[in-house]
């Protein structure tokens, strides 16, 4: 037998026999005797530490011993409301009597100051307590054991939901799941060779890009704009400086270099600073551009220009354009075909019958647990046979 199976046969069998004990002498509502006998006991423990200092107190000083009188007639006050208490108690057959004799047969002892003898007389109600502390300690261990049980079966049915969810699922389409692949690998070509073109664009002469700036395509990509009444006075600038060469990022790396510096180049300082110093945030915006997505869509304005570029990107654009016809009904099949490979990744080597029979001897088990079966019966099952069997089977049993 597993040690889950051993140890809950233990704690169920000796929960029957802490309630069987404790029903035998309080019936069924026997937390009203161990609430008397708590309270009974706890009079006779600080009587029993009244009385030991009873000596000690013939030598104390007047005060103390005035304190220790109150403290003795308080005591004895509590005797009498405990006896009261133990008629009602009788009254509402909350305790037997012959439990409430024993009691008041305790109480006249130490009205008596026979404290001792109290303490042997109260010695059945001790282990009434000890017991019903027992008693809870098993029902919190059980309590844990059901705990467990719960996570299991809830674990176990969402296995077993999980199987019928596949069960369920047709069969992926291959065909939307191969377009949706394609329709990815074509943006993410179309992305690189955008890349490959902004990285052409931006290290081209100034000069020369201004004229396609021009055309108005790359302002669609993301360029920084510029008038054309600017693009035309720094191009002017530009071929007069001989300086239709350099790049927007070499023009800008320029801009911050040194009046001595510029003069070795031979420019016109103050034109140079017209042109090419005021325009630093263009420059820099071209030298640091990137477009904003490498996958490209649709409706991107980098297909139009893309597809001028080349008779390869053309080709491609049109596939794109094909694939978008079909484009929602292939995502959703792909996620699905994706949620159904990882779900069979989840229950891989999980058999539907093997659960079905694992939640039944679950809740097998919780009528255990309920006190509706009995796993502590003397008569065993046959082996290989019986659902108890199956439970401790469950967990580790031979």
């Amino acid at each position: 037998m597993g040690d889950f199976g051993k140890e809950l046969q233990s704690l169920m069998g000796e929960k029957q026999r802490l309630e069987g004990k404790l029903t035998a002498a309080g019936g069924t509502d026997f937390d009203f005797l161990l609430e008397d006998c708590t309270d009974l006991l706890d009079i006779v423990d600080e009587i029993q530490n009244v009385s030991s200092k009873r000596g000690e107190k013939e030598h104390a000083a007047f005060d103390a011993k005035i304190k220790f009188s109150r403290k003795v007639r308080r005591k004895a006050k509590d005797l009498n409301n405990f006896e009261q208490h133990l008629v009602k108690e009788y009254e509402n057959k909350h305790i037997t009597l012959e439990h409430g004799r024993k009691m008041a047969a305790i109480i006249k002892l130490l009205r008596t100051n026979n404290v001792d003898r109290a303490t042997q007389e109260a010695a059945e109600f001790y282990g009434l307590l000890e017991m019903g502390a027992r008693l809870e300690i098993v029902m919190d261990l059980l309590s844990k054991k059901r705990a467990h049980v719960e996570r299991a079966k809830r674990g176990m049915s969402a296995q077993l939901s999980g199987l019928e969810w596949l069960e369920n699922e047709p069969r992926p389409d291959q065909e939307k799941i191969d377009k949706h692949d394609e329709k990815v690998r074509l943006n993410e070509k179309l992305g690189r060779m955008l890349l490959s073109e902004v990285e052409s664009l931006k290290s081209m002469p100034l000069e020369e890009l201004l004229k396609k700036m021009r055309g108005g395509y790359l302002e669609a990509l993301g360029f920084p704009e510029i008038s054309a009444q600017d693009a035309d006075s720094l191009s002017a600038f530009l071929q007069k400086s001989k300086l239709e060469s350099k790049s927007a990022g070499q023009l800008y790396e320029m801009s911050g270099q040194s009046e001595q510096r510029l003069r070795h180049f031979g420019v016109d300082l103050p034109l140079f600073r017209q042109e090419i110093v005021a325009k630093r945030t263009f420059l820099s915006g071209i030298a640091s551009f990137q477009p904003t997505a490498l996958a490209v869509e649709k409706d991107s304005p980098a297909l139009p220009y893309l597809s001028g570029r080349s008779e390869e990107a053309r080709k491609t654009v049109a596939m794109l354009f094909e694939l978008e016809k079909t484009k929602e009904q292939d995502e959703k099949e792909w996620e699905r075909a994706n949620r159904i490979k990882q779900r069979k990744a989840e229950l891989a080597g999980l058999e539907k019958s093997a659960l079905i029979r694992s939640l039944q001897e679950f809740e097998a088990l919780e009528n255990v647990l309920d006190g509706k079966a009995d796993m502590t019966q003397k008569e065993k099952p046959k082996k290989g046979s019986g659902i108890v069997k199956s439970i401790l089977d469950l967990f580790g049993g031979k």
